[in-house]
């Protein structure tokens, strides 16, 4: 078995995704939460010095959370979740989910500037975005199968950082979407990977 060493940050929605995938497959992995600033040593790694990246066998690495869900998928021999008979829609619904996550993240992030330096209209860019893209997703998403699959995962987990960082009055609306939420929040993959901030 490979030595799989996953760096990541405390509350990273990107990082979550990757840790559940782990999970579901289970494939045993050690994570390191760092600070990404204050991490030189990752340069070594991933010159962008994100959060997450995946180290192998400390010499080769994969960068990008759906580049690392995508190789836990592959090294897996559980059941993959990227069914092949709706592989596109899967891809186009996890890019949907990491948008949602992004303009979530970029609000938090435009808010913790000093004040005198932050644009009350990106903000709201942001979140017009978010609801956006959350109502999109209650009107056009229905991949509900019992077997869990990676639009799946990708979606609670945008849904989730939204609820955490942002709001979570979307959910008086987008009923579908919250009462699915609710029952998949139940799987132990979730409950082990709330961003301990948040409990």
């Amino acid at each position: 078995m490979k030595n799989l060493i996953l760096y990541n940050g405390p509350n990273s929605p990107f990082g979550r995704k990757t840790k559940i995938t782990a999970l579901v497959h289970k494939i045993p992995f050690e994570e390191k939460v760092i600070k990404v600033y204050d991490s030189e040593f990752l340069d070594k790694f991933n010159p962008l010095r994100k959060i997450p990246t995946l180290v192998i066998d400390n010499k080769e690495t994969i960068i990008d959370s759906d580049n690392i869900c995508l190789y836990f998928d592959e090294i897996s021999n559980r059941k993959t979740l990227y069914n092949k008979k709706i592989y596109w829609q899967i891809m186009t619904i996890i890019s949907v989910a990491n948008g949602l996550m992004e303009a979530v993240l970029e609000r938090r992030m435009e808010l913790i500037r000093p004040s005198n330096e932050q644009s009350e209209s990106f903000v709201k860019k942001q979140e017009i975005r978010v609801f956006r893209t959350i109502n999109w997703l209650e009107k056009n998403w229905n991949n509900f199968e019992k077997n869990v699959s990676m639009d799946q995962i990708s979606i609670a987990v945008a849904l989730e950082y939204t609820k955490y960082r942002f709001t979570d009055s979307w959910s008086n609306d987008c009923t579908k979407l919250n009462e699915w939420l609710s029952k998949f929040n139940s799987n132990d993959f979730m409950e082990l990977t709330i961003p301990k901030e948040a409990t």
